[in-house]
Parts: structure tokens; C-alpha cells; sequence
């Protein structure tokens, strides 16, 4: 899986990366198929917005977004809303292979 943080406009400091980066890594628990992840960051006025969109090969692109005063619950509440996507991708995947195994 690769990783891409991108911070619009610079408003953040250096080691935000690293902090988005180590949330994003632990997303593949979630569905292993994922071969591309994206974060975008960007303060919008007083508040912050968080995009993370899953290109998971076959199927779908996922994306999450969310924009919250602070920066923190923009990227908690974004990051668990993704986990909930690729959960759920991962029952249809496995949904979809058991009804054509049969």
C-alpha cells in the first residue's frame, strides 16, 4: 500500500505528516486489498477539513470526508469512517465470493 499526504496551503506544521501517516497505516486491518491511500489537509477559516480517499484495485474508490473545528476530531472522525467503509467493503468482497462459490 502507498501512502500520500498532501497539506494544501502549508498551514500545518512538519510533523502533521508523520501523525497522519502512522493513522493511515493501521487502516489495512481493515481490508488488506488496499493499493493506494490518500490524505488531504487543509484549514478552511476557523475550521479543519479532512479528505482520505482508498483506491482499493477492483471496485470502488472509497473517500471520507470531514471538516471539524479542530484538527485532531477532523482526522479521528475521518479515519473512523473509512475504517467503516473498508469494513464493510471487505463483507461485500466476501458476500460476493460466497454466493458464486455456490
Amino acid at each position: 500500500m502507498t501512502t500520500d499526504v498532501a497539506i494544501l496551503h502549508h498551514d500545518y506544521p512538519a510533523e502533521t505528516r508523520a501523525i497522519v501517516d502512522k493513522k493511515l497505516q493501521g487502516l489495512p486491518r481493515f481490508f488488506d486489498g488496499i493499493h493506494t491511500l490518500s490524505a488531504r489537509l487543509e484549514k478552511q477559516g476557523a475550521g479543519h477539513r479532512v479528505e482520505l480517499v482508498a483506491n482499493v484495485g477492483r471496485g470502488p474508490i472509497l473517500k471520507a470526508e470531514v471538516t471539524q473545528g479542530t484538527f485532531k476530531g477532523a482526522l479521528d472522525e475521518c479515519v473512523d469512517r473509512m475504517r467503516g467503509q473498508l469494513s464493510r467493503h471487505r463483507g461485500r468482497i466476501k458476500l460476493s465470493k460466497h454466493r458464486s462459490a455456490s
